[in-house]
């Protein structure tokens, strides 16, 4: 009988404890900060990657590979899972400390904790927001009406702007450059002879891109409703030029 009563109480025990198990929480302070994806399956399919951010309970989206760079913001973390006002769009599965999954409707996510923070939520929610506002200008067919090489250590210099190596922006001589066409994801230079394509992403002010092994980051603003690219040379040369929209 008392042999019966310790192996009830024991199974009760037991019991309870993998009830607890199952049913963990986690306060939203244990996600806060920057989550990259590893695997991601999603319906638009047309970025491979995202970042999650957490912040004092609230989560946001980014990525800079599709046609939009933020995703959702303000998406409220309340047992695991992220509500958009009173939806639930997604649910976390905590795998360990620095690794979850994120499921939703069309969607599979696999994040691991980043080892650098480089943005709190807010910036990055900023930043994605701006860089979409600044890439729908961007878009569409520019035609070069101008360029210009200058030193910029020495206005005075002219042997230098005239070296080949420094007349370029990026891989293409500034002076051949005819066009530009910028897409969502690719960015093409235009010459007489050829036409130059790159995958690109971009921040409000950069355009990022790869050539080889060599990362690429071309300064760009608007003026007057032309487009300016610049790329500096590693011995200050500014090599810039100017574009009207053609559509």
């Amino acid at each position: 009988m008392l042999l019966q009563k310790i192996q009830t109480g024991a199974l009760l025990i037991l019991s309870a404890l993998i009830i607890v198990g199952c049913s963990k929480t986690y306060d939203p302070s244990f996600f806060k900060g920057e989550w990259l994806s590893d695997s991601l399956v999603t319906k638009e399919n047309d970025h491979w990657r995202e970042f999650l951010y957490f912040d004092n309970g609230y989560a946001a989206r980014t990525t800079v590979w599709g046609r939009q760079y933020l995703l959702n913001k303000n998406l409220k973390v309340k047992d695991l899972q992220l509500y958009e006002r009173d939806k639930a769009l997604f649910r976390i599965k905590v795998i360990d400390s620095n690794k979850i999954t994120v499921e939703g409707k069309d969607y599979y996510g696999s994040f691991r904790r980043s080892n650098y923070q480089p943005d709190e939520m807010r910036t990055a929610v900023t930043i994605a927001e701006k860089t979409e506002s600044q890439r729908k200008k961007l878009l569409g067919q520019w035609k070069a009406i101008n360029f210009s090489i200058v030193s910029l250590q020495d206005p005075k210099d002219t042997f230098t702007i005239h070296l080949p190596e420094h007349r370029n922006i990026a891989v293409i001589s500034t002076d051949e450059i005819t066009a530009v066409n910028v897409g969502y994801n690719q960015l093409s230079f235009h010459t007489n002879n050829h036409i130059r394509s790159f995958e690109y992403n971009a921040e409000p002010d950069k355009i990022n891109f790869i050539s080889g092994d060599v990362i690429f980051s071309l300064k760009y603003y608007f003026q007057n409703e032309r487009l300016i690219i610049e790329y500096r040379t590693f011995r200050n040369i500014l090599n810039s030029v100017t574009f009207e929209k053609v559509r």
